[in-house]
């Protein structure tokens, strides 16, 4: 049951008590080499044959730290490293392993997490958002929190999936937290992850077998009535999606470059001149900020862009500073779990397609967060990224009976 909790709590105090959930993903690192070592041989043996089964996963979710270590001896450095910012996506691999032992009774814990956080998220920026749309909520950038909780919002609701037929309060509640996460991120007023929501609900619909075409036809339709409802009634809204129209015009017009698409339209043009520079290598992740600085000493970029930290674009950043490794990296994180998931969407074994789906949503999420936001640029959100993604394929490719007891507690 230690596992279970444990797991659970990582996404529920992700955002109340980010240390905690630091601490709950080393635990759950702990456990992992625990239960595969508790195994004996025929763990080991189970392992091993997992990773020859599926190396082309495992490579892929540790391909960014390896693209690092790449970048890191073209450019010479003397002693290459690897953070534990980039690490922590090759850390899947004993995660991995770690569920599978777990068994998929024990993976289910995490919908809970996803239930919590989303009513902690939805609370807490009704609160932080009295006085106007703050930059932070508790220690969180405002985007990642709100991206962040829309996604477990829509990872809850494909969870009812697991529920058994009558389970009409659990998947009630669960229900509930999707509306808490549509709520946090409407809001935040975070334009990047409104992108998000018609593709994380057509997956979340194309995952439920409970509910008839006509009926997904519906549901798609009272979307679209909602969005558009929402869309006329609310200033906020409007303003918000007007003011897209007004920046890119501002910043065509020379008039100001300093608004929030005016500042990511100089990075990602600044970021495809660095890729254009330096197309093997990047500017390395280290020398990044840095020559955003010299370029606004030299007036290439205003002083206030000159201050970001990243691209504001997944892509554009990873190939700006590791080359097109980076590129390559990034998009073997997204695409090649996303074709798993896909493979698997359609499983005779319910509780795998279930999963799928949720591995789907993972990564469409990110990858369409990741074209206004550098969602990887934080030890946290990297930590949920690769320990969701461990739960999701785990719990497809393991057997149903799989978690000795021994492991388990």
């Amino acid at each position: 049951m230690g596992g279970c909790a444990i797991l659970a709590a990582f996404p529920a105090l992700m955002f109340v008590k980010p240390s905690f959930s630091n601490t709950c993903y080393a635990m759950l690192l702990g456990w992992s080499a625990y239960a595969v070592v508790s195994g004996g041989r025929e763990g080991l043996a189970e392992c091993a044959d997992l990773l020859r089964r599926h190396w082309t996963f495992m490579l892929a979710m540790a391909a960014l730290p390896l693209a690092l270590l790449l970048q890191q001896l073209l450019t010479g450095v003397e002693v290459p490293h690897v953070p534990y910012l980039s690490l922590r996506f090759a850390l899947f691999i004993p995660l991995v392993l770690g569920m599978v032992r777990l068994g998929r009774g024990g993976m289910r814990s995490v919908q809970w997490g996803f239930v919590a956080c989303t009513f902690f998220s939805a609370v807490w920026i009704h609160q932080a958002a009295a006085a106007g749309r703050p930059d932070h909520v508790g220690v969180s950038n405002i985007i990642p929190f709100s991206n962040l909780s829309l996604l477990m919002g829509i990872l809850a609701l494909i969870s009812i999936g697991w529920d058994r037929p009558r389970d009409y309060l659990l998947s009630s509640l669960k229900l509930l937290a999707g509306f808490a996460g549509l709520y946090a991120s409407y809001m935040s007023g975070t334009r990047g992850g409104w992108l998000a929501i018609p593709v994380l609900a057509l997956i979340a619909l194309a995952a439920s077998h409970r509910l008839t075409r006509t009926h997904k036809a519906a549901a798609l339709a009272g979307l679209a009535g909602v969005m558009a409802l929402t869309w006329f009634s609310s200033v906020w809204v409007q303003q918000r999606t007007v003011q897209v129209v007004s920046e890119v015009s501002q910043f065509n017009q020379h008039v100001t470059s300093d608004t929030s698409i005016g500042i990511r339209l100089q990075l990602w043009r600044t970021s495809l001149e660095l890729i254009q520079a330096h197309p093997w290598t990047g500017v390395g992740p280290e020398n990044f900020e840095r020559t955003l600085e010299t370029l606004g000493a030299q007036h290439v970029i205003t002083p206030l862009a000159a201050t970001m930290p990243h691209s504001h674009n997944e892509l554009l950043h990873a190939t700006a500073t590791l080359g097109i490794p980076g590129l390559l990296a990034i998009l073997a994180l997204y695409l090649v779990p996303a074709a798993f998931f896909l493979r698997h969407l359609g499983d005779a074994d319910r509780g795998a397609q279930v999963a799928s789906a949720m591995g789907l949503a993972l990564c469409f999420g990110f990858m369409v967060f990741g074209l206004t936001e550098v969602m990887f640029a934080t030890t946290l959100v990297n930590a949920f990224y690769s320990l969701i993604m461990a739960v999701c394929f785990a719990y497809v490719v393991a057997r149903k009976d799989a978690m000795p007891v021994q492991a388990a507690s």
